[in-house]
């Protein structure tokens, strides 16, 4: 089994320029520590790379919900239009020199509409990146 990261990606991964471009709110499982906001650094169709302040305590395989997702754009999925969407965490960072945390959460379900939602935002992610003349991190 490769270790390689890049080698196991399966689908094109976005990033995001700055900590407001995209944001969510999740929750999560088995926890009670509210809803929780956070600034989206990455996406894929497989998941997400979120950004938040320090202070709670995550472990890699606990469950959330992410109850919003939103880019500058405007909304792209949430709880009133759509099922929440489950994921995992996989693995997680606290860098406590800045007080944040970074997790990267895999998607475990979403409806349809959701999974087009993000389909979406991914592809509008990609015009920018060719507009702009470069490309997202892609996997084959």
């Amino acid at each position: 089994m490769s270790t390689n990261v890049a080698e196991q990606r399966r689908h094109v991964r976005v990033y995001f320029s700055n900590l407001d471009e995209t944001s969510c709110q999740f929750s999560s499982v088995g926890k009670s520590v509210g809803l929780l906001s956070a600034s989206v650094l990455n996406l894929s169709m497989g998941g997400l790379h979120l950004s938040i302040k320090g202070g709670v305590d995550f472990a890699v395989g606990d469950s959330l919900i992410l109850n919003s997702l939103v880019h500058r754009v405007g909304l792209v999925c949430n709880e009133l239009c759509d099922e929440q969407i489950s994921v995992e965490i996989r693995w997680f960072f606290a860098c406590t020199e800045i007080g944040r945390i970074d997790i990267g959460c895999q998607f475990l379900s979403f409806t349809e509409k959701s999974r087009s939602s993000i389909d979406n935002l991914i592809s509008l992610k990609i015009n920018e990146y060719q507009n702009a003349g470069s490309l997202p991190i892609m996997s084959l």
